[in-house]
Parts: C-alpha cells; structure tokens; sequence
C-alpha cells in the first residue's frame, strides 16, 4: 500500500522568493492569509471608526487596523508553516576557507591583512570564533 500512495503523490515543486527556497502551495495560501487579514482589518476599520473617531482620522485608523491584520497574519502564518530547512554547521578549515575564496575569486591575503591591520574586526571575529579560520594558516606559515 505504501508504494502505490508513493506512485500516486505528486512531486514537489519549489519557487525561488528573495534568494529562498519555499513550498509553492505555502508560498500562495501565505500571500491569501496575509492579504485577507489586511483587507478585514481595513474594512472592519472603515466600519467601526467612523461612529468613534474624527472624519479625517477614519482612513488613517483604518489603515492601521489593516496593519495589525497583516500582523496577526504573520502569527497565523509562522504556526502554519515552520522551516523545513535544517542546518549542518561543521567548523571550517583554513584550507577551505582559501578553496571558497578562490572560487569566488577574492583575495584572502588582502582579507587576513586587513584583518590584522583592524583590531576592533579581529575583537569581533575572536568573539564570533571566526578568527583562527582566516590568521591560524598566516600565522603557521609565518613560522
């Protein structure tokens, strides 16, 4: 039974958003939530604020009532639809720290320097962890 409902599922496609990854369907039903909540909030604003506010303020009330319907949205959206993504962190080498920039063509060299010649940006990366990666190799060939 399993493999005839695994012939039978459709595959996933995926859409490209911002440089992200995301589920199509999510991506559509997201945009549905958020604009319905908007507009709601819009409309019931309309209704409701004119019998309590000043005329002139009843658009701009309105308005930010649509505002916290596409707040409550997000709330909505985030318990609905929770990252799939899941993230191997593995601490990098020198080696391939030097391997990535050559691929991206910088100059590592000029990086370590401005590394050293800048105590406040060593400071940060000696608090982040970061800093044997790009001076634990100068320094070994240094020696």
């Amino acid at each position: 039974m399993s493999e005839e409902r695994a012939h039978n599922e459709k595959p996933v496609t995926y859409v490209e958003v911002i440089g992200d990854t995301v589920y199509g369907k999510h991506l559509i039903t997201t945009i549905a939530i958020s604009i319905s909540f908007s507009l709601i909030g819009f409309f019931i604003g309309k209704q409701i604020f004119p019998s309590i506010a000043p005329e002139e303020m009843v658009k701009s009330y309105s308005l930010l009532l649509g505002i916290a319907g596409s707040l409550v949205a997000l709330f909505i959206n985030t318990i609905l639809f929770k990252p799939k993504r899941t993230l191997n962190e593995v601490p990098s080498t020198s080696d391939e720290l030097e391997d990535v920039y050559k691929q991206l063509r910088f100059d590592i060299e000029e990086e370590r320097q401005s590394i050293l010649n800048d105590p406040v940006t060593a400071q940060e990366m000696k608090e982040q962890g970061i800093y044997n990666m790009f001076i634990k190799e100068k320094e070994d060939k240094q020696k």
